[in-house]
């Protein structure tokens, strides 16, 4: 699971009046901690990290998972991927553009072959909520700028600070976003997108989307000009705790009307990591394809 450049930070105006400046408003904590999030997203050009999550599928029913990772994500994407549950072993490889723009599975087991599929298909999307394109945090970038844009006037209402606490052996700073009129509205269905591209578009969950239309079998159930029902916002509580050293938010929570929706938590994580573009091949010896 899956799986958010820098943005502006509040102008500080020195007003004249009379002889005598203004006083400025400080920035509430909240919005620097964000801000410093936001800064540290677009220095990001390559990760790796191994991951737990835990997402409730559309039938109500969680499922835990757990999985490593490498990526670099300029100029393109390239992934791989090592599943350590629910199916253990199993190894993916993506390189934007190569092999039809396919992942490559080897699921070290049966059909005891390598096997190309879409990463928003219906066989990689099944129990999960995000494609391997959403990997690391761009997607969770994008959310937050859209939080950035949706609240220009009112952030404070929304973004609450917590402090500091220490997780995992980590330093962190504890971030809730709170949406008390978290709800549904209509969306119309443009062109051929799949949930995951509506996901990326509008910044709210495809699977809640796909949950909030019982009539959808998957995420490829659409049609052009087709309304459906999305979530207003990501989610109506989310919680990001977010390393106090390279603020990245290691820890993300998000409660929906229901619950818990969703849960991720990225241990030995790594920002910046020097990968050979051989690595992201399927020849390279420590794989198994």
């Amino acid at each position: 699971m899956n799986w958010m450049r820098g943005w502006i930070g509040a102008l500080s105006l020195l007003l004249l009046m009379g002889a005598r400046p203004a006083t400025v408003q400080a920035q509430s904590p909240g919005r620097v901690v964000m801000d410093e999030m936001i800064h540290a997203f677009g220095n990001v050009l390559s990760a790796s990290a191994r991951v737990k999550r835990t997402e409730r599928l559309p039938d109500g029913k969680y499922i835990d998972g757990e999985m490593s990772f490498k990526a670099m994500f300029t100029p393109i994407l390239r992934a791989y991927i090592r599943i350590q549950s629910p199916k253990e072993g199993t190894e993916v490889l993506y390189v934007e553009g190569q092999n039809g723009n396919n992942a490559l599975i080897n699921t070290n087991g049966f059909p005891w072959i390598n096997v190309s599929l879409d990463p928003e298909g219906s066989t990689m999307m099944e129990k999960q909520h995000h494609s391997l394109r959403c990997l690391g945090f761009k997607f969770t970038e994008g959310v937050v700028r859209h939080i950035y844009k949706r609240h220009a006037t009112d952030f404070d209402d929304h973004v609450l600070y917590l402090g500091e606490q220490v997780w995992s052996g980590r330093k962190v700073k504890v971030i809730k976003i709170v949406y008390n009129d978290y709800g549904k509205e209509k969306y119309t269905v443009q062109g051929t997108e799949n949930l995951c591209q509506i996901e990326r578009k509008i910044f709210v969950p495809a699977a809640k989307i796909l949950e909030m239309n019982p009539v959808m079998d998957d995420y490829w159930d659409l049609k052009p000009g087709q309304v459906i029902n999305v979530p207003t916002v990501y989610g109506k509580e989310s919680v990001f705790m977010i390393d106090a050293i390279n603020h990245m938010p290691i820890v993300q929570i998000v409660h929906d009307d229901k619950g818990l929706f969703e849960r991720y938590e990225y241990h030995d994580l790594k920002i910046n990591p020097r990968f050979s573009t051989t690595e992201f091949t399927k020849d390279y010896p420590d794989y198994g394809f």
